[in-house]
């Protein structure tokens, strides 16, 4: 069993035992920075990045981390799996708690976690009342003193799906909707997953680009628009201070030169033998534009375009004359589809019997 320590805050302190939100906790023991007490977290508005995998996200992620005010940890994925039935109301006691050992035990997002897991009963008592809102914002929050930020936020591809679901949990979180050239995004996807997960192939890599950005859309559509932003991967590799200064005035923040080197805090937490995010230890690229030209298949061209076609007109993606689909390309469409059909009907039943996280 392990030896927990006194949950601490970023000074390495022990949290006392006062009444109060858990930031009041923390300001009293002077975890945070400045001598005034800061806002509580929730009234800095969380930020939320989404977008389909291989899209950039990990980029902006590390650009906006290289902002004073903000800290965002390595992907959750949980929130969805946590919350998904219940975004609202009270949490027993016993809930958090096995919330909090599955964080800390399961997921990757504790992976830049400063010292021991907190006790849930120190946990609980800087909660200031016992909702999906507050856990968030108590774990979140705690994350983001320890790296001296007074903002926090989340990356997390797959969210792109929940977006309705985080602002019904937390109403005035704010999404950033990163986009990226269908074909470029297959591309990588298929660089990095083909070989080890068997749903990843060049149909299912199409198919989720549309589903993943037609639902971050179509949720995004109801919110104000000081709550959900869309900034395309080309403009941002292209012109990065420019749109940099774009997301910090959405953000109500300023930019900060900083941003614009964030290779320089990649190098200090990626492995340089990283096989998913090695190029974000790199300066900012356009390198990377276009790379479908030369190393997609032609046929596996020819079927992006087919799948995400309408979805690229609307985004102002020109299509190419890359040829049509020969018959045996569309009954190879077919089967990928019928596949992914199939994988997904099973996926939804284990998601309902709780077998399976949604994803």
């Amino acid at each position: 069993m392990m030896n927990r320590k006194p949950f601490v805050g970023a000074t390495g302190r022990p949290a006392p035992q006062l009444q109060g939100s858990p930031l009041q906790i923390d300001k009293r023991a002077d975890v945070c920075r400045d001598e005034a007490p800061p806002r509580p977290y929730q009234a800095l508005p969380p930020i939320f990045i989404v977008g389909v995998h291989r899209s950039g996200t990990t980029l902006l992620r590390y650009m906006l981390n290289s902002h004073s005010r903000i800290y965002i940890p390595p992907e959750s994925d949980f929130i969805a799996n946590f919350f998904l039935r219940r975004p609202s109301g009270e949490l027993s006691e016993r809930r958090i708690a096995q919330l909090l050992d599955t964080v800390f035990t399961r997921y990757r997002f504790v992976g830049e976690w400063q010292g021991d897991p907190p006790t849930a009963a120190a946990f609980i008592a800087a909660m200031p009342e016992r909702t999906p809102a507050a856990f968030l914002d108590t774990l979140y929050g705690t994350y983001a003193r320890q790296n001296d930020a007074v903002r926090w936020g989340d990356k997390t591809p797959i969210y792109a799906s929940y977006v309705d679901l985080i602002h019904r949990i937390l109403p005035q979180a704010q999404f950033i909707h990163i986009i990226r050239d269908a074909r470029d995004a297959a591309l990588s996807m298929l660089d990095k997953y083909e070989k080890e997960e068997f749903h990843v192939d060049v149909f299912f890599a199409a198919r989720n680009w549309v589903r993943r950005i037609r639902k971050a859309q179509r949720d995004g559509a109801r919110l104000p628009a000081h709550l959900y932003h869309e900034v395309r991967y080309e403009d941002l590799v292209q012109n990065p201070q420019h749109q940099l200064e774009v997301i910090c005035d959405f953000l109500g923040e300023r930019f900060e030169p900083a941003m614009l080197t964030h290779h320089r805090a990649a190098r200090e937490r990626v492995p340089a033998d990283s096989h998913f995010f090695d190029n974000v230890r790199n300066p900012t690229t356009r390198q990377r534009i276009g790379r479908w030209r030369a190393g997609l298949a032609p046929r596996d061209q020819r079927l992006v375009q087919f799948v995400c076609g309408q979805l690229m007109d609307e985004l102002d993606y020109e299509r190419e004359d890359v040829g049509r689909m020969s018959p045996g390309e569309l009954m190879r469409l077919a089967a990928l589809a019928a596949k992914y059909a199939t994988l997904q009907a099973g996926r939804r039943v284990l998601q309902e019997v709780g077998l399976m996280p949604p994803i």
